[in-house]
């Protein structure tokens, strides 16, 4: 369906930029971008009345970036997808055919307190219908973990150019919390309240991410992380 592969569910993903570019650089020189904390809440709702298959797909996060030039940058995003679904019909390969659909997205943070045992989105967002007609989101949803979180860490180093050790080396830290949860709250779409059953098909993620480049004296590589 294409309104679903179009709606990106913000999964807090932290990757490697590189761009190459050879260096003269003959000072040692440090390269860097950490993300301070970036945390990411998602759930998906189904509920059912009569012939009428409700699905709500939400995801919201919110990030502390630093830069390369020490400056702090704070970005929020937040996602509804509103599905309905003829559940008195054949179901076909993707499930019950859908009668109307909608999207909005914002760039509302998810208010979490420090030690994350909680959280919660309250905000307003413009979106479209799946015949491009526009309508307006408001949420007001909570999350809380349903388990302990459960910790990892992973981190990697390498030179860049693979193989050769005179151009920039790169190193990545993560460590990573991620929980069960439970979601429940309101949506209203174009001022109609649908009152969200708790679910349990939610989540709760943590991310701490730090890409540290330094150049080879002699050598080097123009890279950003």
């Amino acid at each position: 369906m294409r309104r679903i592969s179009r709606f990106i569910m913000v999964v807090v993903t932290l990757g490697l930029v590189v761009a190459a570019m050879p260096s003269s650089a003959s000072a040692q020189i440090e390269d860097w971008q950490r993300v301070i904390r970036a945390r990411h809440a998602g759930a998906v709702f189904v509920q059912v009345n009569g012939c009428d298959q409700v699905e709500i797909y939400v995801s919201s996060s919110d990030g502390k970036y630093v830069n390369r030039h020490g400056a702090v940058n704070k970005q929020g995003l937040l996602g509804v997808l509103y599905i309905v679904r003829d559940a008195c019909a054949e179901p076909g390969p993707k499930g019950y055919p859908v009668t109307y659909s909608a999207d909005g997205m914002s760039l509302d943070s998810l208010v979490t307190p420090p030690r994350f045992e909680r959280a919660s989105v309250v905000a307003r967002l413009p979106g479209t219908d799946d015949d491009g007609n526009p309508v307006l989101f408001r949420v007001d949803l909570q999350w809380r973990p349903t388990a302990v979180f459960e910790k990892s860490r992973v981190s990697g180093h390498a030179w860049f150019p693979p193989g050769e050790k005179r151009g920039a080396w790169i190193g990545t830290w993560s460590h990573n919390w991620m929980a069960p949860a439970v979601a429940w709250g309101t949506v209203w779409l174009d001022g109609r309240a649908i009152t969200l059953q708790p679910t349990v098909d939610a989540t709760l993620e943590q991310v701490r991410y730090m890409c540290k480049v330094i150049q080879h004296p002699q050598g080097g590589a123009e890279l950003d992380c």
